[in-house]
């Protein structure tokens, strides 16, 4: 990439590294989480506007987990996703109040990618085990029909027990995001917002070109035709 290609992805708000799809994304993850806890303590009433949250949730993992293959860079698990050594001096570096060597990653750093994948694997588990469950009263998810009815409680008992789990990595990673405003000076938000760093002329070339968002547009399709058709073409659902 020569100089004047890499000057193009940077302005005054900065240069490009998160893309439009990732932070839609993102964003959209945190309100079908948010939306999942409330319709879960709000009543029985709520449970098939649950059930949507739910498989809004898997559409969205089943997305990130493309993404993460196909999307830009900073997206991708091969280029964020580190080995121990790295995770450890990363775990070191996390209570200090500036980043080491005073640069921070321009992406995920290695402990945050990790951290990223370990949420994802416990909202994939959430939806997925939704999916069979029942109250053994009013509703049941689409596929308990299919299982036993010792799998069905078993799977019950890990959504129920998983949720916790949700909750208390959901509640880390806004710990994290805090500290790192406050004591490290660093504001993680705002780039999720608006996708933008300020790199630095060093650093320019490890921007993104552009946010692939017809690529993404397709995936989003596919992966919500998906949900759709696994979700309507399940066996119907016994009631109690």
């Amino acid at each position: 990439m020569s100089a004047n290609e890499a000057k193009l992805k940077s302005d005054n708000a900065g240069s490009l590294v998160w893309d439009l799809p990732l932070r839609i994304f993102h964003w959209a993850l945190a309100v079908s989480l948010m939306g999942s806890w409330i319709t879960a303590e709000a009543g029985f009433e709520w449970t098939q506007t649950h059930f949507l949250f739910g498989y809004t949730a898997l559409g969205l993992i089943s997305f990130r987990l493309l993404w993460g293959l196909v999307g830009t860079t900073h997206a991708r698990f091969r280029n964020f996703l580190s080995g121990p050594k790295a995770v450890i001096q990363s775990l070191k570096q996390l209570p200090k109040s500036t980043p080491a060597n005073g640069v921070s990653h321009i992406g995920h750093g290695p402990l945050g990618g990790w951290a990223s994948v370990v949420l994802l694997a416990l909202v994939m588990t959430q939806a997925v085990s939704g999916l069979f469950i029942s109250d053994d009263i009013f509703y049941a998810g689409p596929y308990n029909s299919v299982v036993s009815n010792s799998l069905a409680n078993y799977l019950g008992w890990l959504h129920h027990t998983n949720f916790n789990f949700l909750l208390a990595a959901v509640a880390l990673h806004f710990l994290t995001v805090t500290w790192y405003l406050l004591g490290k000076k660093e504001n993680l938000i705002r780039p999720m917002l608006t996708g933008r760093k300020n790199l630095g002329e060093k650093m320019l070339q490890t921007a993104i070109a552009n946010n692939l968002f017809f690529r993404g547009l397709c995936i989003a399709g596919f992966v919500a035709a998906a949900v759709y058709l696994i979700v309507t073409l399940a066996p119907e659902p016994e009631y109690f």
